[in-house]
C-alpha cells in the first residue's frame, strides 16, 4: 500500500486531539524566561497577544526561522547557540506534481521489476535556452508503477531554480514543463492527447515564512563544525528552577552509529520525528529528577 505520512501524523496526535491540547492556527511572536519564577517561567506570547506559561518548552520551529528570528527570545539565546544556527545551512528542495490522463511514458519491463519508483533526470534544459533562467536539474520519479498506481510524475527540483519553478503559476509552470520537459520523456508523441498535462501542483517551502523560506538543513561545504552545530541544538538550550527549553528538528539530529559507520538522520523526516522523541523524553526525565 502506498500512501503518505499523514496517517502517522494523525495516529501521532490521536491523544492530543481527544483532549483538546492542539491550538491549531496559533503563531508564536515571543519566548521569555523569568529565572526568578519557580514554577511556569517561561511565557509564550501569541501574534495576538495572547499569553501562556509554562514549566518547560520545546521548540520545533525550522532552522530558517531561527536564523530569521521569527521567534523572539528573552533573554537572548546563549552565544554558543545563536553561532550554531547560524553557522549551519538552509536550503531549498520542493517537490511538483504532474497529472497526465494515463503513463504513456511507461516502457516493457521484468515481472520482478514492476512494482518501484522510475526515475528521470533532467540538467537545466530551460536555462540552457533561456539565459537568464536559473541553473538546476529536475528529477522526475513516476508513481505509474507503485502499489498504487497513478499516472503522476513526482519532480524533486533545488536550488535557485527550485525557488523560480514554485514562483510561477501553475499554467506558466505547465508550459515550461510541457516545452522544455516532457518531450525528452520515453514515447512521447506531440499528436498523443496523453501527452498532455492535467494539471500541476506544488510545493512552496521557499514563499513560506513559516517554513524559514527553505526545507531543510545541510552543513555548508568547507565546515568541519556540522556535527557540533547540531549536537549543541539537540542540547538543552536554558534551563531555569523547575524545566527548560529545548529544540527538536530535522536540524538537531543526531549523528549514529551503525556498523562502525557515522550516519546523521539531518534533513529527513525520520530526523525530525526521532529528535522530537529524544526531546520528549528528556523533558520527562527533568521532572523526574525535580520530583
Amino acid at each position: 500500500m502506498d500512501s503518505s505520512y499523514d496517517p502517522i501524523v494523525q495516529y501521532i496526535a490521536k491523544p492530543s486531539l481527544s483532549k483538546d491540547l492542539i491550538k491549531f492556527n496559533t503563531q508564536i511572536s515571543s519566548i521569555s524566561t523569568d529565572f526568578s519564577k519557580p514554577h511556569k517561567a517561561i511565557t509564550l506570547t501569541t501574534t495576538s497577544g495572547e499569553f501562556y506559561g509554562f514549566d518547560s518548552v520545546i521548540v520545533t520551529i525550522p532552522l530558517g526561522c531561527l536564523q530569521r528570528s521569527t521567534i523572539d527570545f528573552q533573554p537572548s539565546l546563549p552565544p554558543s547557540v545563536r553561532w550554531a544556527i547560524h553557522n549551519l545551512g538552509y536550503g531549498t528542495l520542493e517537490k511538483l506534481f504532474v497529472r497526465f490522463s494515463e503513463a504513456w511514458w511507461l516502457q516493457p519491463v521484468p515481472e520482478s521489476e514492476r512494482i518501484g519508483l522510475e526515475f528521470y533526470r533532467f540538467m537545466t534544459l530551460i536555462s540552457a535556452t533561456h539565459e537568464k533562467m536559473p541553473k538546476g536539474s529536475l528529477n522526475f520519479f513516476s508513481l505509474a508503477r507503485i502499489h498504487t498506481p497513478h499516472p503522476v510524475f513526482g519532480i524533486f527540483v533545488s536550488t535557485e531554480l527550485g525557488k523560480f519553478m514554485v514562483s510561477q503559476t501553475k499554467e506558466k509552470l505547465k508550459q515550461i514543463l510541457e516545452e522544455y520537459y516532457i518531450p525528452h520523456l520515453p514515447n512521447y508523441d506531440a499528436s498523443n492527447p496523453a501527452c498532455k498535462i492535467l494539471e500541476v501542483d506544488s510545493s512552496a517551502w521557499s514563499q513560506d515564512p513559516l517554513s524559514g523560506y527553505g526545507s531543510y538543513t545541510h552543513i555548508p561545504v568547507g565546515s568541519e563544525s556540522g556535527d557540533k552545530n547540531m549536537g549543541i541544538l539537540s542540547d538543552k538550550i536554558t534551563r531555569h528552577w523547575n524545566g527548560a527549553i529545548w529544540f527538536a528538528g530535522e536540524h538537531t539530529a543526531n549523528t549514529e552509529l551503525h556498523g562502525g559507520k557515522q550516519y546523521t538522520t539531518m534533513a529527513t523526516v525520520t530526523g525530525a520525528y526521532k529528535s522530537g522523541e529524544r526531546a520528549g523524553n528528556r523533558v520527562l526525565e527533568e521532572y523526574s529528577r525535580s520530583r
